[in-house]
C-alpha cells in the first residue's frame, strides 16, 4: 500500500497512474466508462483535440451518472442527470466520489479524454 504522500498534487511527486483510459467525444455527444479498478481513489482527467496540432479542449465531466452534458450554446445544459457536470479546462484532478461505478464526458469540441487513476 502506497503511502497518500506519493500521490499529493500539491508536491507533484512522479507516480505512475495504475490506470489509464482514454475516450473520443464528438460534438456534444457524451460517452460514458465503467472505472478502470474499484480501488481508484483519485483521478486525473485531460483533454486533447483530435486535430493537429493537438491542443487542449474544454470539456464536463460527470463522477456519478452515464449522463455528462456540454451546452449546446450559452453555459446552460439541460440533462436528466443526477451528480454534477464538472467543467475541465484542459486538466484537471479529483476525488472519485464513494459508490461511484463510472463516469462520463462531453464536449462542443472533438476530442479525447484521457482518464489516469490512481488508488491507495
Amino acid at each position: 500500500m502506497r503511502a497518500y504522500g506519493a500521490l499529493s498534487p500539491i508536491k507533484q511527486i512522479p507516480q505512475p497512474p495504475d490506470t489509464v483510459q482514454t475516450m473520443l467525444i464528438a460534438n456534444s455527444s457524451g460517452q460514458a466508462m465503467d472505472w478502470g479498478s474499484t480501488l481508484a481513489q483519485l483521478v486525473r482527467f485531460t483533454g486533447i483535440s483530435t486535430a493537429l496540432p493537438a491542443i487542449p479542449i474544454n470539456f464536463v465531466v460527470n463522477l456519478r451518472t452515464t449522463q455528462a452534458g456540454a451546452p449546446s450554446s450559452g453555459s446552460s445544459i439541460s440533462t436528466n442527470s443526477s451528480g454534477s457536470n464538472i467543467l475541465v479546462i484542459g486538466s484537471r484532478t479529483l476525488q472519485i466520489p464513494g459508490g461511484s461505478t463510472g463516469w462520463s464526458a462531453a464536449a462542443v469540441s472533438s476530442g479525447y479524454v484521457i482518464a489516469e487513476q490512481w488508488r491507495k
